[in-house]
């Protein structure tokens, strides 16, 4: 209830101070912002987090001392005889063969203690406190992991709903124009400057581009669904991808950089480091030489008893004190011990091979990351040109078809094939940047300050990202 209450908090607030965001635009930065309070997989990944940092306190607890207090209260009955005692007492001289007898039925008997413990010296109390510890720095890399896959989910999420918009506007604006030469060929079949195949094809072209349009609607609206489950916010106000690159795009650090930055710090080989760590501990909890558990004692008790017996009325008191050390050490197991640690070495043998695993796959993640990213700014450039190259052939196909050298169908397919461009130019765009983000988080950089530097490439909404 807390944690839903924190969350319900924080979203109330982010959305009270984005309203006037909302006015402006939505930026990626906003929208990451908002999917920290409503994602219910990084609420999860925060609540293990504070169950590490709960893990880490009881690993501090495990070597503090420990005080315990014990009590309790009975019926019961006492029948004590002491035959051939000696007994000595001032004014009654001393005497040997003296009998003593005590008995107390359905009397009242109480007890109390309390006992302090310092732990001195235990492998498995070790062993417990390297777990919990491990455990602890466990949970933060885990947190920091899922952090930046949030990150990387939200950029996702937004460039989704604004390639999809984007290939949107592109047949809208096709349709538009299909439309309009439809209406032309038809102008002209009447008039009988064209054959009826010309205007049939401009009627086809026309259809099928329509068709193309309600499916990307409903892709539009999929990717708004999507992005509105992930941050809950509307999706209606969202920066648009240029169609011209507005920055310079600058090469990555060679690939043998980002892979040492990756090793140093990837979450997933931290959080390996330490399963490897965790797994040797267990393995010294059960060395014959580690065996022994001494710790510092101290306890005081308390035992009486009193009622009716045989005798009459008897108060019987014993109190005890003791301050000292205590040591426990294992002689005969049945064979548990060995066979413990040969568990433990084997699962020490496997945390490090999954280690070698764990850098491989960084190392792989690393590479693809990267050559995605220099793929992707190569298509970047490639696309840039090849709408330099579509708009120079949509003005010779214009002008073509105003000298009446080119058709109305050839100056539709040169406006489809320039409109496109562009709708792949700002795909490519947004694959760069994501790529870039994923990069990073391979390598556990990814923050907050690299999305705010993507807003910076984006432009204000505008009716037709709507």
């Amino acid at each position: 209830m807390q944690l839903l209450l924190m969350r319900s908090i924080a979203l109330t607030m982010l959305l009270l101070a984005s309203g006037a965001v909302l006015a402006g635009g939505i930026t990626l930065a906003d929208a990451w912002h908002a999917a920290i309070a409503h994602d219910p997989t990084f609420a999860a990944a925060q609540a293990q987090r504070d169950a590490g940092r709960a893990r880490g306190s009881e690993a501090r607890a495990l070597w503090l001392p420990t005080l315990s207090a014990t009590g309790s209260v009975a019926r019961s009955d006492l029948d004590s005889r002491t035959q051939g005692a000696f007994f000595s007492a001032p004014g009654f001289g001393s005497t040997n063969g003296v009998d003593f007898q005590t008995s107390v039925n359905g009397g009242t008997a109480t007890r109390w203690g309390f006992i302090a413990e310092q732990p001195v010296f235990d492998s498995a109390r070790l062993a417990d406190s390297t777990a919990q510890k491990d455990s602890a720095r466990i949970a933060e890399a885990q947190y920091r992991a899922a952090e930046q896959d949030l990150i990387v989910r939200s950029a996702r999420a937004y460039f989704d709903v604004l390639n999809a918009r984007a290939q949107l506007q592109t047949l809208q604006r096709l349709h538009s124009s299909a439309e309009k030469t439809r209406a032309e060929a038809q102008v002209r079949y009447e008039a009988g400057d064209i054959p009826v195949t010309d205007m049939r094809e401009a009627q086809a072209s026309a259809d099928a581009i329509g068709v193309q349009e309600l499916d990307v609607r409903s892709a539009v609206t999929l990717s708004e669904a999507a992005f509105s489950d992930l941050t809950g916010l509307d999706a209606a106000n969202l920066g648009v991808l240029p169609e011209a690159a507005t920055a310079d795009m600058p090469a990555p650090d060679p690939l043998e950089s980002w892979t040492q930055r990756a090793i140093s710090g990837s979450p997933l080989l931290a959080i390996q480091h330490l399963a490897v760590t965790t797994a040797t501990a267990q393995v010294n909890r059960y060395d014959a030489l580690t065996s022994p558990r001494v710790s510092l004692v101290a306890q005081v008790e308390q035992d009486s008893l009193h009622g009716n017996g045989d005798f009459g009325a008897a108060d019987i008191t014993g109190r005890q004190a003791s301050v000292g050390i205590q040591a426990s050490i294992p002689l005969f197991t049945g064979g548990m011990r060995s066979a413990q640690r040969r568990e433990a070495r084997a699962l020490e043998h496997q945390a490090e091979a999954e280690l070698d695993g764990a850098d491989q796959q960084v190392r792989q993640r690393t590479r693809t990351a990267w050559l995605s990213l220099t793929t992707a700014a190569a298509r970047v450039q490639a696309l840039r040109q090849l709408r330099a190259s579509a708009a120079s052939r949509l003005d010779a196909t214009r002008l073509g078809a105003e000298i009446g050298g080119r058709t109305a169908l050839e100056l539709l397919s040169a406006e489809a094939d320039y409109q496109r461009s562009g709708a792949d130019f700002q795909r490519a765009q947004s694959e760069w940047l994501l790529a870039g983000l994923q990069l990073k988080a391979v390598a556990g950089e990814l923050s907050a300050a690299d999305l705010e530097q993507i807003d910076h490439r984006l432009g204000s909404p505008h009716p037709e990202a709507k």
